[in-house]
């Protein structure tokens, strides 16, 4: 299992000052069989700040999103996240790229407010990663993780679980009463799992680990979209324990394939 962490510089401020602008979204063409200098990135903004700004996404310097706030892959979306829910990735260059997400000024693509900033390394394996960004100001950090692309038995949907909440140390996934992915530390994923789809319709949930099964979850989240067969998804605890505004816990679902 490849984990590359990454630390990033961010800055917090007063959001109100800057206006939403519509831009198009590029068009990230997905080749499952990359091969020569070109990797392919996903990036899960989750920094959850209160007042939840539209930011803008750059790489090596040229901005490559259109507007988006917490709790969206870009390119691709997913399922109880901002975006659409396609399995998408941006072309990159292999090798180390700068990334930057950013609170543009008003009506421009310049920069305002730098929110994170920092280094993706994208060196070699499947040609397939995910860098996602969590917690805010100071403390904002990022972890890259290669993905895999490819379903192994088409007959039932792949799954691996990244635990993205800043206070909370290690969580439990369940699917139903099902624990499938235990005691996952901030900042790190499990092993793959496998939900069969021919089993009744089940919510998921988060809990800390060390919680009882039948406790109050952190977050739950139900859709028969989540248990598509062939499909590979991560699914991602987001938020802040405790929370109840728009930084409350998350548990969502971005499509890798």
């Amino acid at each position: 299992m490849k984990r590359i962490l990454i630390t990033g510089l961010a800055l917090f401020m007063i959001f109100s000052s800057c206006k939403k602008t519509n831009y198009a979204d590029p068009i990230a063409d997905v080749d499952y069989s990359s091969s020569g200098n070109t990797a392919y990135l996903k990036i899960n903004f989750l920094s959850a700040y209160k007042a939840n700004p539209s930011v803008q996404i750059s790489v090596n310097g040229v901005r490559v999103s259109n507007l988006i706030t917490s709790r969206t892959p870009f390119p691709g979306g997913g399922y109880n996240t901002g975006g659409g829910n396609y399995p998408d990735f941006l072309p990159v260059r292999r090798g180390l790229n700068d990334l930057s997400v950013s609170i543009p000024n008003k009506g421009a693509n310049t920069d305002s407010v730098i929110l994170y900033s920092g280094v993706v390394n994208t060196p070699e394996g499947r040609n397939h990663y995910t860098v996602h960004i969590t917690d805010t100001a100071a403390m904002v950090k990022a972890v890259t993780f290669e993905e895999a692309t490819e379903a192994y038995d088409t007959s039932r949907p792949l799954f691996t679980f990244v635990n993205m909440m800043p206070n909370v140390p290690a969580i439990d996934l369940y699917y139903g009463t099902i624990l499938v992915a235990s005691n996952v530390a901030y900042l790190d994923r499990s092993t793959t799992f496998w939900v069969s789809p021919l089993a009744p319709q089940s919510t998921w949930a988060i809990r800390q680990s060390g919680s009882a099964p039948g406790s109050t979850a952190l977050a739950t989240y139900s859709s028969a979209s989540t248990i598509t067969k062939g499909k590979v998804y991560t699914a991602f605890a987001s938020g802040y324990k405790g929370a109840t505004d728009t930084r409350k816990p998350y548990i969502s679902f971005m499509l890798i394939r």
